[in-house]
């Protein structure tokens, strides 16, 4: 057994412990909490949450949005079982609940939207805060080893990584799964459970019951005068108790109502606090007064939150726990925030197809009906549409102007963005397809006809205001008087009819331009594979091998199919008349000058003979045109790994190839460089020097990068299942006719050098 640790010792031992590298910090914390009383935990417990999320030290902490299972697997597998919510740290958080000692944070290291929440007085917070009497502020907050954690684990997420590190960026690019957005989920999953008879993890501990302490009511109470509200049925509690909420906060609480009593306030608390600080942090991302915005990785966290609450919330019909009051508030708490939110995400987020994580987000808040029981259970595969129940007509009344108005924001963005990108095309299809679901848009039209943008759910006329005037400075918004409801855009009036009419007929016409940009690329392709011979062509297809063209021609050949199905979607759900769609051009679109016939498309300049901009070139047209001669070109070694390839062969090869290249750099590009016979058998082994091209978001905006790659060894080609069945055959082969496998090997290297050495001397 080991011996306890002395008390001089402990702090100046957590300091060393704290900056060793991660494997050899987290084995010897746990040898620490074995060693250590709870009293010595408590003291180092806030030193190690400090640590861990980077806080007063490293940016990065312990690398939680930086680790994933591709860049690094025995740290995030080890990470996983520490922090997971049946790991030691998570056992240890609840340890501490039996001591009575809180843990204190500064109110001003807090987002500022956050402590604009706490100065309204939210009921969940009245426990937690506290205030200055002489100055009448908030100064702290005081949390117990449980919320601290998770409170920080929260405000994480809202750090800016993805500017400074660049694995974070990369993460951001690629959309990588970090162990940070595995743990997210495995907190919420376990804290906020889908079934009512789950067990929230861990189940043995002190059931400790956060005590409400008196507060001064002057330094909480709003300026203005309270409303009373006529609150929906769906809003009362399974006994009948309506929970009501502050004026100003968007945020409601079981714990101070009566009928839940002591028992149910230990069975729920730890959701509530879990529930509501993700909610409160992560919805009040201070967007428009951030400088850089938010990481993809933070997106899909808050996506991963909101299908949870949906979850959550859907269960409140067969729950009959002290949780089923809990569930039946979650909705409304996201409702509070999320409409604001997604409207300054879809103002700042680049027009490219990292859009789709915002547009994912809203299709998973407005679609509840996706989690259920009864969804879960259905196995109709990715495809498969849930039935839209009356149960949900309520949610639908709630949040119609999530629905209509961020559609409306949506639309012209999805104008401007490139359909040469199948995953823009992709994008557009889900954005087609989710109002073309079942009796959705009867319902939407019915309900917005009915309310006239009167409420549309929020909690009064104030907040409506407050939240429709929130960004002053966009065109798109400042446009609406709230007030007045007939100047509210409908997305069911005329003048919307002729948007989306106006729009399809950019999407047509989109398309066409992909399918001229098909048939130019196989023609290419074509004579290529004309000028190089029959024998290389045959080659390379035994082999496998796919140019960069033919990858771009196998991607590009699947967007028609997509834009046609999302256009006859949207003829289907707005009643468009695909007919009208080719008169648009004379009708609609004003008449557009065309380029000389002697000017390309390539050497096309919207700067005329003196270096001015000419104004009456730039028309929608000729734009398009040059934006989808812009694509990013990538080393076909740094491509992903294909189904036809072994992953961990192809990774070890490329790190074979790099070292190589790395080494013999300065040989290999003078080899390549010679003019002789040795050249030119060395430009038929050796992948070409190139110009990489890609587009990188820096500051929200696409910037395109440039590199030059230097001519390289790549042994990839090795690593794909044809050629390990070529190199198979050669070595039955040598088997069966020479008795030794070797032979045969050698033969098959031999035949390839002939064949090298006979398109040099062609070449």
């Amino acid at each position: 057994m080991n011996q306890p640790l002395p008390p001089e010792n402990i702090n100046s031992h957590i300091l060393n412990v704290l900056n060793l590298p991660l494997m050899d910090k987290l084995l010897q914390l746990e040898i620490l909490f074995e060693r250590c009383t709870l009293r010595q935990i408590q003291e180092l417990f806030p030193l190690i949450v400090h640590s861990m999320f980077g806080i007063n030290g490293h940016v990065l902490g312990w690398g939680l949005r930086t680790t994933t299972m591709e860049n690094a697997p025995h740290y995030f597998n080890r990470l996983q079982h520490f922090l997971g919510v049946h790991g030691i740290w998570m056992q240890i958080c609840h340890k501490l609940l039996n001591e009575t000692t809180k843990f204190e944070i500064d109110i001003n290291l807090l987002p500022r939207k956050f402590i604009g929440m706490l100065q309204a007085g939210p009921m969940f917070y009245a426990d937690l805060i506290n205030i200055d009497i002489l100055k009448h502020q908030i100064t702290t907050l005081s949390l117990n080893a449980f919320d601290f954690y998770i409170f920080h684990f929260a405000l994480y997420a809202l750090q800016p990584l993805h500017t400074i590190n660049p694995i974070a960026m990369q993460i951001h690019n690629e959309r990588s799964k970090t162990i940070y957005q595995l743990l997210s989920a495995e907190y919420l999953e376990n804290f906020l459970p889908f079934s009512p008879d789950a067990r929230i993890e861990p189940v043995n501990f002190s059931n400790t019951i956060k005590a409400p302490q008196p507060l001064p009511a002057q330094t909480l109470q709003p300026m203005r005068q309270p409303k009373y509200l006529k609150l929906p049925s769906s809003w009362r509690n399974s006994n009948g108790v309506v929970i009501s909420s502050s004026p100003g906060s968007g945020n409601t609480s079981p714990q101070s109502d009566s009928s839940g009593g002591a028992s149910g306030r230990a069975h729920v608390w730890r959701s509530e606090s879990v529930l509501h600080f993700f909610v409160d942090i992560w919805l009040r991302y201070d967007i428009e007064s951030e400088h850089h915005l938010p990481s993809s990785e933070y997106v899909r966290g808050v996506r991963t939150l909101v299908k949870q609450v949906h979850f959550f919330a859907n269960a409140a019909r067969i729950d009959h726990t002290p949780l089923c009051a809990l569930r039946k508030l979650s909705v409304s708490m996201v409702k509070g925030r999320i409409y604001a939110f997604l409207c300054s995400l879809i103002d700042r987020w680049p027009l490219d197809s990292s859009l789709s994580v915002v547009l994912e987000l809203w299709l998973s808040y407005i679609q509840p009906w996706r989690y259920t029981l009864a969804a879960v259970n259905h196995h109709g595969g990715i495809n498969y549409q849930p039935e839209i129940s009356r149960y949900f007509d309520g949610f639908i009344i709630d949040n119609l102007i999530v629905y209509t108005h961020i559609f409306m924001q949506l639309l012209p963005r999805f104008e401007r963005l490139d359909y040469s990108v199948y995953r823009n095309a992709y994008m557009l299809h889900r954005f087609a397809k989710m109002f073309a679901q079942h009796d959705l848009i009867g319902r939407l039209q019915q309900f917005e006809r009915l309310h006239s943008g009167n409420t549309y759910g929020f909690d009064s006329p104030q907040r409506q205001v407050n939240t429709l005037n929130r960004s002053h400075n966009s065109s798109y918004n400042a446009q609406w008087n709230p007030l007045h409801s007939s100047n509210i855009p409908k997305l069911f009036s005329e003048d919307m009819h002729m948007q989306i009419e106006s729009f399809l007929y950019v999407i047509s016409m989109a398309r066409n331009t992909v399918l001229s940009n098909i048939r130019n690329l196989r023609g290419e392709i074509a004579e290529r594979q004309r000028s190089e011979g029959y024998l290389k062509n045959l080659f390379k297809k035994f082999m496998g091998k796919s140019t960069q063209d033919e990858i771009t021609l196998c991607e590009a050949s699947r967007i028609p199919e997509v834009l046609r199905q999302s256009i006859d979607a949207f003829c289907r759900t707005f009643n468009v008349d695909m007919g009208n769609l080719s008169m648009l051009e004379h009708d609609t679109l004003p008449a557009e000058p065309t380029p000389p016939a002697s000017i390309s498309g390539k050497s096309f300049s919207f700067f005329d003979a003196n270096g001015s901009l000419d104004t009456s070139k730039l028309t929608p047209q000729q734009m398009s045109l040059n934006l989808s001669n812009i694509h990013p070109t990538i080393d076909p070694a740094m491509l992903p790994i294909m189904t036809n390839e072994i992953k961990p062969l192809v990774r070890a090869l490329h790190f074979i190839s790099e070292s190589i290249n790395n080494k013999f750099g300065t040989q290999i590009a003078a080899y390549y460089a010679r003019e002789d016979f040795c050249g030119k058998l060395t430009r038929q082994l050796l992948c070409p020097p190139m110009t990489e091209q890609w587009f990188g978001k820096n500051h929200g905006n696409a910037d395109l990068f440039e590199r030059q790659v230097p001519a390289r060894v790549s042994l990839r080609a090795l690593g794909s299942i044809p050629t390990l069945l070529v190199l198979g055959c050669a070595l039955c082969f040598g088997q069966l006719w020479c008795g030794a496998p070797i032979v045969g090997l050698l033969a098959l290297c031999a035949l390839f050098l002939c064949y090298s050495a006979l398109l040099a001397m062609l070449s």
